[in-house]
């Protein structure tokens, strides 16, 4: 049994495959195991091991030489490579303002503002917007690196841009980061309750001003330091702390983006910070090769603490779950330290100006790398914080959708995506690839939306129950599940004496304190004699399971997924277990 105890709920016997899948039908033929691990016949394996083909959507941004967003393109104005192959677009989507534009007849490249005087103007309807065209705007400050005066500035700008540009179909969530990931408020589409949960953002800590004391205390020890081995020790002591903290940034923001995984359409994540170090430390081993004229040796000892492989691992998650960054460096203008007296020392104000400006470029590096590798917006170093933002803006109100068909389904790999115009005088950014998820992980995303964003679907008409709680002795309670499929919605495939499927079920519970527990999945063969599969389209397959849950408000959610069909539903339930 897996040791859950720090989740609100667990899978009894999941090790073991306790589980019960029984078909019910009028006869009493039982066409599932009961128990032991499932062994599937040699027989299903050629048919299982089908290989999907999968749309591929990708969002791409188009400026002109300054920057303004070009409209009037068609798709045969682009041209789209995986891998360096190029891939036919099967779908185009141009949206401007808010609303997708289509033309019925190609507009040759022609921006939307000169149509008027084109010898043959397309046909162009305003639609709204598709749903897998709709965007889930999460707004994320990371306390950890922000100081609490340049944080509520950005707060001001950011309820000033959300006014001015969340659509109708638009939905915004607000997270902060405090070494652990805090949801402040779910997605909504009521500004008047996203502008309360601002409110509460106020009165928090911001971690950046200690952060730049100890910064502060550390470069006075390296000044005060008789050797430069004693200096490094300082540099290396203060690298490891600043290393672990950018650690858990990077762990926040690809628990949020994982989540995210699950939900259709655009994804933004706009994070606000005063800068996250890419290499732990460096600016402090740079001084101490100054003072010391070590000859570069500082550097060697600070790329022991760089940690851009873990922002590619965050912006490949993001890219996987199309999720675009904007990242906004909120500290404004920085004044260094030549233009005072701050650290005095045996240094001149040029030298720690040197090593001040080494920390901001470093801090910046990863703003601008996350939303680079994921076709977004890097805004730092002006305190115009509400014209940054209106640059965001543009790619959420207008951009276009290109569509392709990848033949190699979901075989976890990872593709490079290079997308350009057949105009030279025009620049494209959109993200630089995405790894074709696996369907066990297209299911478990799905239903962690379904149980964190209420995101419901239900093609398969499944659905679930809860029979009576039992407590046991420990203040926990043993709750049976029962999901009922219709057989009627399965694709099963006529295999020498049955007819065969495979489903993916997960189930995952949270409780009313928001304690997530590991989405568990299971693979269940349905196997049924092809004498009986007339009784059995009426009936239901019936897949039961025991969970162990605390005392309180849960609330539940199921995903079964069709191998064979590639049709997945997702359901939820609340209960409340106890008194």
């Amino acid at each position: 049994m897996r040791s859950c105890s720090s989740v609100p709920a667990r899978l009894r016997g999941v090790a073991a495959f306790a589980l019960l899948a029984v078909l019910l039908a009028p006869s009493s033929t039982a066409w599932a195991q009961t128990g032991g691990e499932p062994v599937e016949p040699q027989t299903e394996e050629a048919f299982f091991e089908t290989v999907d083909v999968t749309v591929v959507n990708v969002d791409v941004y188009v400026t002109d030489k300054k920057g303004n967003p070009v409209s009037g393109l068609t798709a045969e104005d682009f041209e789209v490579y995986e891998d360096n192959r190029r891939m036919k677009i099967s779908n185009f989507y141009a949206v401007q303002d808010g609303l997708q534009v289509r033309t019925q007849q190609s507009a040759q490249g022609i921006p939307i503002e000169r149509l008027e005087q084109a010898p043959e103007r397309p046909a162009l309807e305003r639609l709204p917007l598709a749903e897998d065209q709709r965007l889930h705007l999460v707004v994320y400050f990371d306390n950890l690196y922000l100081r609490p005066f340049n944080r509520n500035k950005a707060i001001d700008s950011v309820r000033r841009f959300l006014a001015r540009n969340l659509g109708d179909d638009d939905q915004a969530m607000l997270v902060t980061f405090e070494r652990s990931l805090n949801v402040r408020h779910p997605f909504t589409k009521d500004l008047g309750s996203f502008n309360r949960a601002l409110d509460g953002l106020l009165k928090l800590s911001g971690f950046a001003v200690q952060a730049a004391s100890e910064r502060h205390q550390v470069i006075k020890r390296i000044d005060g330091s008789d050797s430069a081995f004693e200096a490094q020790g300082f540099a290396d002591f203060y690298a490891k702390q600043v290393y672990n903290d950018t650690g858990n940034s990077i762990d926040g923001l690809k628990e949020i983006v994982a989540s995210l995984g699950g939900l259709p359409g655009r994804k933004a994540l706009l994070y606000v910070s005063d800068g996250i170090p890419m290499t732990a430390g460096e600016d402090l081993f740079y001084l101490v090769d100054l003072k010391y004229q070590n000859s570069g040796q500082g550097g060697l000892q600070a790329a022991r603490y760089r940690i851009e492989r873990r922002f590619t691992e965050l912006t490949s998650q993001a890219n996987a779950n199309r999720v675009t960054f904007y990242t906004l460096g909120a500290t404004g203008l920085r004044s260094h330290a030549s233009l005072s007296a701050e650290y005095g020392g045996s240094l001149d104000g040029t030298s720690y100006a040197e090593v001040d400006f080494l920390r901001q470029s470093n801090e910046t590096a990863t703003l601008d790398k996350m939303a680079r590798d994921t076709g977004g917006i890097s805004v730092h170093g002006t305190n115009n914080l509400d014209g940054a933002l209106d640059t965001f803006s543009r790619d959420f109100r207008s951009f276009y959708s290109l569509g392709y068909q990848a033949a190699h389904g979901g075989d976890g790999r990872y593709y490079r995506i290079r997308v350009k115009t057949t105009r030279k005088d025009l620049e494209v950014r959109h993200r630089t690839g995405y790894r074709a998820k696996r369907a066990h992980t297209v299911v478990t995303e799905g239903t962690l939306a379904a149980l964190l964003y209420r995101r419901e679907a239900n093609p398969l008409e499944i659905r679930f129950e809860f029979e009576t709680p039992q407590q046991k002795e420990d203040k926990q309670y043993l709750v049976p599940l029962v999901v009922h499929i219709p057989i009627g919605k399965l694709s099963l495939v006529p295999l020498s004496e049955l007819y065969n499927g495979r489903l993916k079920v997960t189930v995952a519970v949270i409780d009313e304190k928001g304690r997530l527990s590991p989405v568990d999945l299971q693979t269940v063969p349905v196997n049924i004699p092809k004498a009986d599969i007339a009784q059995a389209i009426g009936q239901d397959y019936v897949y039961a399971v025991e969970l162990v849950m605390r005392a309180g408000a849960q609330e539940v959610a199921v995903g079964v997924h069709d191998e064979i069909s590639s049709k997945t539903s997702y359901v939820r339930k609340r209960l409340r277990v106890g008194s």
